[in-house]
This record gives C-alpha cells, structure tokens and sequence, in this order.
C-alpha cells in the first residue's frame, strides 16, 4: 500500500521518528502512526487491540516487572550500601580504587536490576557522591558510572534482552546466559583503561589497605546479595527455572536477606518499591503493545526485505554486513531511546543477520548492546544526562570525560560482533 506515493512501511517508521524525536511518548509514536495504517487498510480498530492484547499475554513477559522490582527492593533497603562497602574494601586502596570499585559494584548490581538507569538512579547515585567526596572529579566520577552502568542491559538478568526475545520469538534463556560473558569482558575493558587513566592522572586512593579481617567482615556481609547472580545463572543453566520463575524466586530472595539477614523490616519500602515498579512496567508494557501493530505493518509492507536488499546491494560478505549493520544501529541509537529502537529495528535488521548465517542469540546481544550505547551520546544520552544532574555538572563536561570510554565499548561491540564465542559459548556448552 502507499500513502502520498511513499511505500506505507517507510511512511510509518518515518512518522515514528519524527515524533519520537520530538520526545511524544514511545507508545504513542508507535501506536499512533501504526493503528492508522491498520484503519486506512479497511482492517477493524479491534484487530490492532486484538494484537496488542496478545502480545502483552505473556508468561514471559511476567520476568519483566519482577526483576524490576527486584531493583526496587534493593535501592530502598540496604543491598547497595553493602554490595558498596565490599567492593571499596577490596579494591579501594589501589590507586583510582574508587573508581575501580564503581565498575565492580556496576556489574554486581546489574546483575539483579537488569537496567543501566536503575543502576545509576540507585548504586550509581552512592558511588558518584563518595568519589567526589574523596576529591575524585565530578565529571570524571558522573562519565565513569554512566559508562559501568552500560553493563546492566546485558548482564543477567536483562530487560531489554527480555524484549527482544519477545519481539524476535527467540529463547529468552538463551539470551540471558548469552549476556553474562560480553557482560564480564566489558568490565574488565573498563578496569583496564580505568587503571591506564588512575596512572596517568594520578587518582587518590584510600589512605589504608582494607585488613582481612575486614575483608572477611565486608564478604560476609555482602554474600547474600552477591550470590543473587550466581544463584540465578546456575540455576537457569542446570534448568531447574524458567526465566520467569528465576525471577519470582530472586523477589523471595531479596525480601528474605532483607528482613533476616539486613534486618530490614519496615515494610513501607516493600510498598514504595511496588510504586515505582508499576510506573515503569506500564510504560514497557504500553511499548510493547504497541509494538506488535508497528512490527504487523513493516512485517505486511516487506520493510525487512527492502533493508535486505539495500544491505546486500551493498555487499553480500557476511562481516561487511555486520559492519554496516552495527553503523547503522549505533547511528539510530544517537536520537532514539533504546527501547523504542529495539522494537523499531529488530523486524527490520534480524532476518537480515538470520539470513547471513548469524545465530538468532547472537543478533540478539549485538543489538542489545549496540543500542545502549546511544545512552553515552549526545544528543540523547539519557545515562549522562542522569549522572550530571547526581553530580551537579554541565552535561557536556561529562560527554567529553565519556569520549574515551565510549571507544572502550566500541571495542567491546567488535569483539562480540566478530567473535561469536564470547556470546555464544556457555549457550552451545550447556542449553543446546
């Protein structure tokens, strides 16, 4: 169908844009201009709700508020503050340690909210405040925890790697287990330019070396929180829960070292958690739904085989496809927000990388992750914005402190586009 002599496809991804850009929410952007081709098609409004609603009629798509409330939990009880003490024992008397017990402590975290924003909003918002309080500069501190902070949509458990499975119906298991290995070869990129800059720039460092006796102290008291990952990989990989229940069991876990072992026992935090994990279920919720009618029309207009055949008109070679995948995917995450262009671009790019022989697991993280990064650039750039405004400086500052670990990350993104064991290899070990 064409509308105004344009193919109607092309017309509702540029509506989308157009009206994302100018910040209308997600939803409607996609809702708006996909419900309207259903009507000028002579298809029935019901078939658009009809679609919506089976799509948001998920099992697991019930992982989802969970793990957020999962994140929740953790920022309004005490799980931050002890996951932070143990990292600064650890690493906090090296030169730059602070800076080295951000990352750690982004990893950790990551792996129970799943979200880069949650991960800044709560453990970030600590880390940034103590760094500057031990004369680490504001701007340095705000560039280095929106850049850890990137590790959480990858890591186990991951939102955004939850909706992607959805939307490309591709093993939600898979792809968290997927995303543990790229996760952990991030981090230690990150440690390692970290360690170069703490050189170079000389970063403090705690006065005294943390004894052993409170390093044991300091585990002891963080190991429940820290083996909430562990317990959680292990046991979606020995198949004992589906993500969905490993998520439900990870609320039981939190609530139970909070109230034994924490003795956090007021429960109001349980009700304030709860809020905040409706308001932004909803909204993914919302996004999805709408999802489903926006991908019907790209799906119904053949969008994904006239991206074919530019992409292959470009060239056939399957790493140069790749190549050319990643730029355009990295440039889409300059004005999109991630989660709007994962739902945009997965109907359009996956049967491309599908059709080259790359594994649908695979797509999956390279997409992930390609996307967040556009939370480290202008002019989006939501995690900077986040950790300025903790930080109390000029945004643009930050994006200039941001600069080279966002090239850290590109290395990180080549690595796990062009080596597809880092992605691949606990996924081909124990689930297939």
């Amino acid at each position: 169908m064409e509308l105004l002599g344009i193919n109607a496809g092309l017309l509702t991804i540029l509506v989308f844009v157009l009206l994302a850009l100018f910040r209308v929410p997600v939803f409607i952007a996609l809702a708006l201009p996909s419900t309207t081709y259903v009507l000028l098609s002579g298809r029935p409004l019901l078939f658009a709700a009809n679609r919506m609603v089976r799509t948001v009629d998920s099992f697991t798509l019930l992982a989802i508020p969970l793990f957020i409330y999962v994140g929740s939990l953790m920022n309004h009880g005490q799980i931050t503050q002890k996951i932070f003490a143990f990292a600064d024992d650890v690493v906090g008397h090296y030169t730059g340690g602070l800076a080295q017990m951000n990352i750690v402590t982004s990893l950790v975290f990551s792996g129970i909210s799943g979200s880069a924003l949650a991960d800044i909003g709560g453990v970030g918002r600590v880390l940034i405040q103590t760094m500057t309080e031990n004369d680490y500069d504001e701007g340095f501190s705000a560039a280095l925890t929106s850049a850890s902070a990137t590790i959480g949509p990858i890591f186990p458990p991951s939102i955004p790697l939850i909706l992607f499975g959805i939307i490309a119906q591709v093993s939600v298991l898979q792809l968290l287990v997927a995303g543990a290995a790229p996760a952990i070869l991030t981090t230690g990129l990150l440690i390692l330019w970290t360690g170069y800059i703490a050189r170079r720039r000389g970063l403090p460092s705690n006065s005294e070396r943390a004894t052993f006796s409170q390093l044991r102290r300091s585990l002891l008291v963080a190991s429940p929180a820290l083996l909430t990952p562990v317990v959680l990989i292990a046991g979606m990989l020995g198949g004992y829960f589906t993500p969905t229940e490993a998520a439900a069991i990870t609320v039981a876990y939190i609530l139970i070292i909070n109230a034994v072992v924490y003795k956090v026992l007021n429960l109001r935090y349980m009700w304030n958690a709860a809020i905040e994990t409706a308001r932004t279920t909803g909204s993914i919720v919302l996004i999805l739904a709408a999802a489903a009618v926006f991908s019907f029309v790209l799906s119904v207009e053949g969008i994904d085989s006239v991206f074919a055949e530019f992409i292959f008109s470009l060239s056939t070679n399957p790493l140069v496809v790749l190549l050319l995948v990643n730029i355009l995917l990295l440039f889409i995450g300059l004005f999109l927000d991630p989660l709007a262009a994962l739902v945009m671009m997965t109907p359009i790019v996956f049967p491309v990388l599908f059709e080259i022989g790359v594994d649908p697991v695979q797509i999956g993280i390279i997409m992930v992750f390609n996307l967040m990064l556009g939370l480290l650039t202008p002019p989006l750039g939501l995690s900077v914005y986040l950790s300025a405004d903790i930080a109390d400086v000029p945004v643009g500052r930050v994006f200039g402190e941001t600069r080279s670990y966002y090239l850290i990350m590109l290395l990180a993104l080549l690595i796990i586009t062009f080596v597809p064991v880092v992605s691949l290899g606990v996924v081909d070990m124990f689930l297939r």
